[in-house]
């Protein structure tokens, strides 16, 4: 697709403090870009400079080849609407005269706004879900309207490319998603290209085809967002420990927080202050993520096995950058899974078994526990004695081989906050 806007080499300062830094990349007409980054990245800066507010310290931006600080405004606002963060209406205008406002571009100095441009304004409206509040004052909308409303304003003014700064900002989770739904079928029926700044990563990688994030006035990244959105990403340009799952329904990528420095680190490459110790955890259906990141926080090495595709272990597993042992979905554990898991526990110090419903399909994760035992691991049962009937789904198979293991001296630890201060003591010994 030819080029929209080009950015080359951009530098942007405000009272002589530079707040853009060597920014290049180019976007194409009929994308849907998301700006992103934290606050005082530069993702405004960055849309005043495209949008010929804000001149540049140096380099270069363009529309279609054209330097953009010398396009006429009105000539530009022919190719590009722009919808600002937080707008307002100064004075107490109808939903339909603001709409009509957004025509004002292609009229001329005493032009009033015609029949074609009415249509226009209607189409507006109707594409925003508005025609029925065509006659109502502005100070009567709720928030969700009046952003609508500077939407419709914007495509009405009839350009190929709408540039939007947080359109979502304060705005409920069903307005939200309203706006963006709204942008997306803009894009794809009618080709618009789409550059927004948004705030929520989790949006931005559901509704974006293409993310940019900034940090510290630069591009940290530029790509798709199963390429944008990842922990290691996240981490380094929020400061933040992030887990990154596949939606269940669109396959995008999203964002759940760890809140943890240490996971952090572990996220950043950091191998924490274990001393080499190797943990290694038996677990499925959940039962295992609480035990990563307590592990994690404390420093150790862990791994898992075996777990299959699609569980939540194996997704937080994945996130963590935790080695594990994997199985097909839905499938017993094979010997060569089973195998593998063997050669992971040979190599940990300690093994840990989740508090994990057992059945015929994962009962040789129960089998290694039993032969790590005969190595000489330590063996730490997360759970309660009671609680191994429950847990059963084999027959009383499983439950007799926690019994066992149990009655051999494998350490029972209530719940995984318990399980950092077990493993530190018995390895110090």
């Amino acid at each position: 697709m030819p080029v929209l806007f080009s950015l080359m080499g951009l530098h942007a300062s405000y009272n002589s403090r530079l707040v853009l830094k060597d920014i290049t990349f180019d976007v194409s007409e009929g994308e849907f870009v998301g700006i992103i980054g934290p606050n005082g990245s530069g993702k405004t800066t960055l849309l005043r400079v495209m949008t010929g507010i804000l001149p540049p310290a140096s380099g270069t931006v363009t529309l279609r080849g054209e330097y953009v600080p010398k396009i006429p405004s009105r000539e530009f606002a022919r190719v590009v609407a722009v919808v600002p963060q937080n707008p307002t209406v100064a004075f107490d205008f109808t939903v339909l005269e603001v709409v009509l406002m957004g025509r004002s571009p292609h009229l001329g100095r005493f032009q009033t706004e015609g029949e074609s441009d009415l249509a226009i304004a209607e189409s507006a409206l109707r594409r925003t879900n508005l025609i029925d509040l065509a006659d109502r004052k502005t100070a009567e909308l709720s928030g969700g309207e009046r952003q609508r409303l500077m939407v419709a304003r914007a495509l009405a003014q009839g350009t190929e490319a709408i540039l939007l700064d947080e359109p979502t900002a304060h705005l409920d989770i069903n307005y939200q998603v309203e706006i963006l739904h709204l942008l997306k079928r803009e894009n794809i029926e009618r080709k618009k290209t789409i550059i927004v700044i948004l705030h929520d990563l989790n949006l931005a990688a559901e509704f974006c085809d293409r993310l940019i994030m900034l940090r510290d006035g630069a591009v940290h990244v530029d790509g798709t967002p199963e390429e944008v959105i990842t922990p290691a990403n996240i981490q380094l340009v929020y400061g933040t420990a992030v887990w990154v799952r596949r939606h269940p329904t669109s396959g995008r990528p999203y964002v759940l927080s760890v809140g943890s420095r240490a996971v952090a680190s572990r996220l950043s490459g950091d191998s924490g202050e274990s001393g080499g110790t190797r943990v290694h955890v038996v677990c499925g259906g959940g039962s295992g993520r609480s035990i990563f990141t307590a592990l994690i926080e404390a420093g150790y090495e862990v791994t898992a096995g075996v777990i299959n595709i699609g569980d939540t272990d194996q997704e937080a597993a994945e996130s963590l950058g935790i080695e594990y042992v994997e199985e097909t979905p839905f499938s017993p554990i094979s010997d060569i899974a089973e195998e593998a898991n063997l050669r992971f526990i040979a190599q940990a110090d300690v093994l840990v078994v989740a508090e994990a419903p057992f059945g015929t399909g994962n009962i040789a994760n129960l089998r290694c526990a039993e032969k790590a035992f005969e190595m000489g691991k330590p063996v730490c049962l997360i759970g309660s004695k009671a609680e191994f009937g429950r847990r059963d789904f084999t027959g009383g198979h499983a439950a007799r081989i926690l019994e066992r293991l149990a009655e051999s001296g494998a350490m029972l630890v209530e719940s995984p906050a318990d399980l950092a201060a077990w493993i530190a003591k018995i390895t110090r010994q």
